[in-house]
């Protein structure tokens, strides 16, 4: 049964030396996937920096606006006024430390998914924060109160951009691993084949005929000499 599976092999390679030889229409294919991946990563590239000016933008902003309220001037009583004075410290830390550290990470780092998660999660702390601390301030001064809701809703419309963005890198992730791991899968099998079984059945083959044993010469006997 070997020699049938070695001649379809044979047939099937000098076929497929044939057919590459002859006009396909894949290959001029190929030239448009190669030039539209930078026009992609260009596209991310534009976006992430639009992204990471935004922030710093809001995040300068929301700090400025954070660093000129007069809590102690809200009609608020001593607890609410602590607690409004906890959320505008908490909101400049992120603002001046942390915000700055996480924009350099994601920029060094566009693809990452951790650095953009922790973003994330920094905007979405924040975000909280700062909307407790502008219904605090609606108990104050009309000109306090409007540019920090005016802040909030710009960090919302940032962390809502970075969250679409997650979840696109999420996907490609995704599908890179299921490349990787079928990827894998066809090289393992390559390197492990199944090995065929050879099995002889001993029935079939002429048994060796035994020698003849050699026969035993008799004594032969002497004539007597005539008396």
């Amino acid at each position: 049964m070997k020699i049938p599976i070695y001649i379809l092999f044979a047939c099937s390679v000098a076929w497929a030396q044939s057919y590459s030889g002859a006009p396909q229409v894949a290959v001029k294919a190929a030239p448009v996937a190669a030039t539209s991946t930078p026009s992609a990563a260009s596209s991310d590239t534009q976006n992430l920096a639009d992204l990471v000016q935004q922030t710093r933008a809001a995040a300068a902003k929301s700090d400025a606006d954070v660093a000129i309220l007069r809590i102690d001037k809200w009609k608020l009583d001593a607890p609410g006024k602590q607690q409004a004075q906890a959320y505008s410290e908490s909101i400049r830390r992120n603002l001046t430390y942390s915000m700055p550290e996480l924009l350099q990470r994601i920029q060094a780092s566009p693809a990452s998914l951790n650095a953009n998660f922790r973003l994330y999660r920094t905007l979405n702390a924040l975000c909280d924060t700062l909307s407790s601390l502008v219904e605090s301030a609606g108990s104050g001064t009309r000109e306090q109160y409007e540019p920090l809701a005016a802040d909030l809703a710009q960090l919302d419309r940032i962390r809502r951009q970075l969250a679409d963005r997650i979840d696109l890198l999420a996907g490609a992730n995704d599908a890179e691993l299921a490349r990787l791991r079928s990827q894998l899968a066809t090289t393992a099998s390559g390197k492990k084949p199944t090995a065929s079984k050879v099995v002889v059945n001993d029935d079939d083959q002429p048994k060796p005929k035994k020698k003849p044993k050699p026969a035993t010469p008799q004594s032969q006997t002497q004539p007597q000499p005539a008396k």
